[in-house]
């Protein structure tokens, strides 16, 4: 076996790639979720095209690397309306990225767990699952340490609740939209080399 061999990535490879530790990712070769070999030194190796098989199979998310050259946002409230108005400021404005959107933090760490955002988009006050506990599971995951989350609440009472849960940033619904929107490029570091002409003025 040629541990050289570019198809072959090593657990330090599939830590950095996941953002994990070895012991994580020890413990998915244990439990089966990623395919492993061993070497003849009892060393793990991992054959590329299976670990693509199985973030393809949904057992692990996209990780940052692998996934296409525009941004993803994704926007998580339970008002269709506010979802579809900011989702279009959004696309118009910055026409590099991507959008998507859950209605309810359920289904958001569903659609995370298949395609990591560069930032998450939140309500606070939403059914089944409410944002300061979307932000607290996703800050148990090393894997999404990297997501910037930027929370949203028609509240300012809210501000210092939903930003001690870990979020990177706190705008009122309405009074503050404008600003969210021209700060994106801040919080999307690969957006600065992606819009080159600027913002569309508003």
């Amino acid at each position: 076996m040629r541990g050289h061999d570019p198809e072959l990535l090593t657990t330090k490879d599939i830590s950095r790639m996941f953002k994990v530790n070895r012991a994580t990712v020890a413990a998915w070769v244990k439990s089966g979720k990623i395919p492993a070999i061993k070497t003849f030194g009892g060393h793990a190796r991992f054959h590329r095209g299976d670990v693509l098989n199985t973030i393809h199979a949904g057992q692990l998310p996209i990780p940052r690397e692998l996934q296409p050259e525009h941004p993803l946002i994704l926007i998580i409230d339970d008002h269709p309306s506010i979802l579809k108005s900011l989702s279009r400021l959004i696309v118009t404005r910055y026409p590099a990225i991507r959008v998507d959107t859950a209605g309810n933090g359920v289904d958001a760490l569903l659609k995370i767990g298949r395609d990591i955002p560069h930032v998450v988009i939140l309500d606070l006050l939403m059914p089944k699952m409410d944002g300061v506990e979307v932000i607290r599971r996703l800050k148990s995951e090393p894997i999404y340490a990297g997501i910037r989350i930027l929370a949203m609440s028609g509240y300012v009472k809210d501000e210092k609740a939903i930003l001690k849960a870990g979020a990177d940033a706190f705008f009122e619904k309405g009074a503050r939209l404008k600003e969210l929107l021209d700060l994106l490029p801040t919080y999307i570091q690969t957006l600065k080399n992606s819009v080159e002409a600027g913002p569309v003025p508003m």
